[in-house]
């Protein structure tokens, strides 16, 4: 079987190595079987994400080794005084299939005699395809959608060395904004504008402050009540795109940052100065001016 190996630009070597089949049951499941290392020359590997493993140099000779679980070789009386004609000392796996069915005491008198298995070890013998690369993107990375040959569509192990792209920086981006202080809405295409559109509400320069009364049951105002900030709200539309397309995924993942780098810096920079001078009836918008939608105090 054919392993995938990348040579990763920091020097190490990168080995696609899945879970050997001769580890497993029938079923395809390991059942008390249990994977204890992967080896280059002898050496165990570092784990990384899914199947790969790493090493400090190209190896000669790719293992790996397991850890059955103890087998059943018999069966023998818990109670070695109860030792009868029908019901022996010991009794052999044959012995116990062909009575087990008909005689349920055999649960509650013998228990198993086990015993420890030998440690498997699969040699992975190649032949070992070679590419230049960083490792496939971590589950909680950017993922990688490629546009490959279709005899690589079987292979992810290599996909995020092609053309494509990165799906899901809307989405991405909407998160960051809505968990950033002052944000107050973050809608998509917001009444049919195309863009992602932020509200934001920041305080005057000078902290201003109403007289708001309480209400009462019916929705009256009481006599009583608060002084509460005074603030600007702000909209901004921003032409974000959906998705960040490159040659390989190295290349859109540096592009991505300076996208989120990017639109994260836009909403943070839009405040509001409003003007305490003029009572409050006249403002500037300072920064990020040309996403802006609206300004109005509240």
């Amino acid at each position: 079987m054919t392993v995938y190996a990348l040579h990763h630009p920091d020097g190490r070597w990168l080995y696609h190595l899945p879970t050997p089949d001769t580890f497993k049951t029938p079923g395809g499941n390991l059942y008390g079987t249990k994977v204890t290392g992967f080896y280059a020359d002898g050496q165990p590997m570092e784990k990384l994400h899914r199947d790969w493993w790493a090493t400090n140099h190209e190896a000669t000779r790719l293992t790996a080794t397991a850890q059955p679980g103890a087998k059943t070789v018999g069966y023998r009386l818990s109670d070695p005084t109860a030792e009868s004609v029908r019901y022996p000392a010991t009794l052999t796996v044959d012995e116990w299939n062909e009575r087990r069915d008909s005689d349920e005491s055999l649960w509650q008198l013998y228990t198993n005699i086990h015993e420890d298995q030998p440690t498997l070890e699969h040699v992975y013998d190649g032949p070992v395809m070679v590419l230049e690369g960083r490792e496939p993107p971590a589950p909680d990375e950017p993922q990688w959608v490629a546009q490959i040959p279709h005899m690589l569509t079987e292979r992810p192990e290599y996909q995020h060395l092609f053309p494509g792209h990165i799906p899901g920086l809307v989405d991405h981006l909407m998160g960051v904004f809505k968990a950033m202080p002052r944000v107050e809405h973050v809608f998509h295409n917001f009444q049919n504008e195309p863009g992602v559109y932020v509200s934001i509400r920041v305080p005057y320069d000078e902290p201003r402050t109403e007289w708001r009364a309480y209400t009462g049951r019916k929705g009256q105002p009481l006599k009583s009540g608060r002084n509460v900030p005074v603030t600007v709200s702000r909209s901004l539309t921003l032409p974000i795109p959906h998705r960040i397309a490159a040659g390989t995924y190295d290349e859109a993942l540096s592009l991505w940052e300076q996208q989120v780098q990017h639109w994260t810096r836009v909403v943070e920079e839009a405040s509001v100065a409003a003007c305490s001078h003029c009572n409050g009836h006249g403002f500037v918008a300072a920064g990020s001016e040309s996403y802006s939608r609206s300004v109005h105090t509240s």
